[in-house]
């Protein structure tokens, strides 16, 4: 059943704080809050799925005006304007879908800082005719897209501390009769660093 990114932030924070707690000898906390999943966490780079606020250049992926999802991408959902492709809001949101001719898609190389993973692509199964609107769209994600999540992830929706979005097919795609929807993971407080495959998260 879907939940709102809020409630779903203060519900999972409750047994993650447990965990810090038990685990306090000797970790160190990532800039979101959270201690580093991983037990063979490298000394010499970021566990995977580390938080973080900093943001790499357009240059360092790929620009889609039009995005069709890949699963295993690691995306960011941009705004264009004279200084380049720049995140327009400070954390991410569950709806990763471009809006407008100024916003695209950057496709980046994982290791590198990024808002969204995404974790599968599922078809929405609505009628093609007429094409469906973003709501019916974005009310299939829910209800699709968190089953997905644990097998990517490695750990049921319900009990990680990231959250599920949706990035929806162009009105164009979906005139053709495309409607593959990307299910997305990603840290409401900041963006990732390394895939959150069977992260654990």
């Amino acid at each position: 059943m879907p939940r709102s990114p809020r409630a779903t932030t203060i519900a999972a924070a409750i047994p993650a704080l447990a965990a810090a707690a038990s685990l306090l000898g000797g970790c160190t906390t990532t800039t979101g809050g959270s201690a580093p999943s991983s037990s063979s966490t490298s000394t010499t780079e970021a566990p995977a799925g580390t938080t973080t606020t900093s943001e790499p250049s357009a240059s360092e992926g790929k620009e889609l005006y039009v995005y069709a999802p890949v699963e295993g991408d690691c995306i960011d959902l941009r705004g264009t304007s004279e200084g380049g492709a720049r995140t327009t809001r400070p954390t991410p949101g569950p709806d990763a879908t471009p809006r407008s001719s100024n916003q695209l898609v950057l496709r980046l190389p994982c290791e590198l800082p990024h808002q969204y993973d995404v974790i599968a692509v599922v078809d929405a199964g609505l009628p093609k005719q007429p094409p469906p609107d973003d709501a019916a769209l974005t009310t299939a994600a829910k209800q699709l897209c968190p089953a997905a999540f644990a097998t990517y992830v490695g750990t049921p929706y319900q009990a990680s501390r990231l959250e599920v979005g949706w990035v929806l097919p162009s009105g164009e795609r979906r005139a053709r009769g495309i409607q593959e929807i990307g299910c997305l993971a990603f840290d409401p407080n900041g963006k990732l660093t390394g895939s959150v495959r069977s992260s654990g998260r």
